[in-house]
């Protein structure tokens, strides 16, 4: 254990070091350090990816679809409640950190107190209301979704790695919660043990990363020449009270955005039943495990994007963003139509070869999800953030709307339709609205072939 306790320490201390360095790095060096940082996230993602194919799977062929269902709807829920808690602290600390380090650190500390305390609060009322509904099997995974959750919140060093740049010391961490995590679960799985049991690897999973964390973060500042500024006493309620008023804007949007990419499954979980729920959450997973990818690519051109002055070449960036995204996108989902089927059947068995058609839906909903963020990227550039908060609310109606109709009378494949039909509007009609640019001019290439065949011959050939 100490050999590798000391490579992360190195690990971390190098990158901590690199970025309060970052200010006498040439450009260059910055943009490598970004790059070098996505990286990082993707190979995280990678293995995140294989260990859901080969381990999660596994675990849920043994658990069967209600008690995989019960999992799934209790991490649901204190995610929701994490997010609340958050209060939009890591959008806070990230653009505090980042404008004055020293600063930053003083605020972490009252924000992981407050972040904290709200969370206990909102998840005894939690536990104490699904209590009286559920099983003393599923409470005990309730329990561990609670704590999972809650050392999930308070790692408020997360946020401070990302903002000085030293990526690779959270997914370093983070993968060896997951690798031991995964372990265990299929452990517990291969050599048939109880259920219950699985609750273990739900809490290492955040809590080992947790522990890294916070190890390597009090070992770098205890050993470097500039020690952390901890805030007084005196000092902590005053920063509270500044993260309140500052997170009271954010939350409302936070809480919209939490219910609404939730609905569809919390729906099914109402009006179907937790054994469908553990269905749909199949369904869900698979169809959105390679979103990371466009997105991975999308970093990359964002920054032009946003520096782009001409509003007609603009427009004509997010068109190829938006050719992008269909090209790798329409590539994924064919695959999952062709391999999708097989890979249940085999992975997950028999039980739940009901989530095939929601995967293939949902699938196409995810593509839709990630052409909406590009969308949300444009108004963004003309500083539309009222707006994509009205938006979003926007978007959470129609998710409403649609899930209370088709959930019953579909099943899981209406809850998929449901995503289907919300992220379509949230790519094309929900934006058509934003003053600050004519949006639509972004959508016409796609009824006009001839503009649309100029542009992909214009992109592949020329390069531009």
């Amino acid at each position: 254990m100490e050999p590798v306790l000391h490579l992360f320490l190195s690990v971390s201390a190098a990158g901590i070091g690199a970025a309060s360095l970052r200010t006498e790095c040439a450009e260059g060096t910055v943009v490598k350090q970004k790059l070098q940082n996505s990286l990082w996230m993707i190979i995280e993602k990678l293995v995140a990816v294989f260990g859901l194919m080969f381990v999660t799977s596994f675990v849920a062929k043994y658990v069967g679809p209600v008690t995989f269902g019960v999992i799934a709807i209790s991490m649901l829920i204190f995610q929701f409640i994490q997010s609340v808690a958050m209060m939009g602290c890591d959008v806070i600390l990230l653009k505090r950190i980042a404008q004055n380090h020293r600063s930053g650190i003083r605020l972490m500390v009252p924000a992981v107190m407050l972040v904290f305390a709200i969370y206990c609060v909102l998840s005894v009322i939690g536990i104490i209301v699904m209590r009286e509904e559920m099983s003393a099997q599923a409470f005990v995974f309730i329990c561990a979704a609670a704590l999972a959750c809650l050392f999930s919140a308070i790692d408020l060093i997360n946020i401070y790695n990302e903002a000085v740049l030293n990526a690779r010391l959270n997914v370093m961490a983070n993968l060896t919660g997951l690798l031991i995590s995964l372990g265990i679960r299929y452990g517990i799985s291969y050599y048939q043990l109880e259920p219950e049991l699985l609750a273990i690897p739900i809490v290492l999973a955040t809590f080992i990363p947790f522990v890294i964390k916070i190890c390597v973060f009090g070992w770098y500042h205890r050993h470097s020449q500039v020690r952390p500024p901890l805030p007084r006493l005196s000092h902590i309620r005053r920063y509270s009270r500044y993260i309140l008023q500052a997170g009271r804007s954010l939350v409302m949007s936070v809480i919209a955005i939490t219910i609404y990419t939730r609905l569809n499954q919390l729906s099914v979980s109402w009006f179907l039943g937790l054994k469908e729920a553990g269905i749909f959450s199949v369904a869900m997973t698979l169809s959105v495990a390679w979103v990371f990818l466009p997105n991975a690519l999308l970093a990359s051109f964002y920054p032009a994007l946003f520096a782009e002055r001409d509003p007609d070449v603009a427009v004509v960036r997010a068109q190829k963003l938006q050719l992008l995204v269909i090209a790798v996108s329409l590539g994924v989902i064919l695959g999952i139509i062709l391999v999708g089927p097989w890979f249940i059947a085999h992975f997950y068995g028999a039980a739940y070869t009901e989530a095939i058609a929601p995967m293939v839906l949902l699938s196409v909903g995810a593509m839709f999800g990630v052409l909406s963020s590009v969308m949300d990227r444009f108004i963004i550039k003309y500083n539309g953030y009222r707006y994509l908060i009205k938006k979003t609310f926007c978007v959470l109606a129609v998710c409403l709307a649609t899930t209370v109709t088709l959930v019953p009378l579909f099943g899981i494949t209406g809850a998929a339709i449901s995503v289907v039909i919300t992220e379509f509007m949230a790519f094309t009609v929900l934006n058509y609205f934003f003053r600050g640019q004519p949006m639509m001019n972004i959508h016409k290439i796609f009824i006009q072939p001839g503009k649309l065949w100029f542009l992909i011959n214009r992109t592949l050939f020329s390069g531009r």
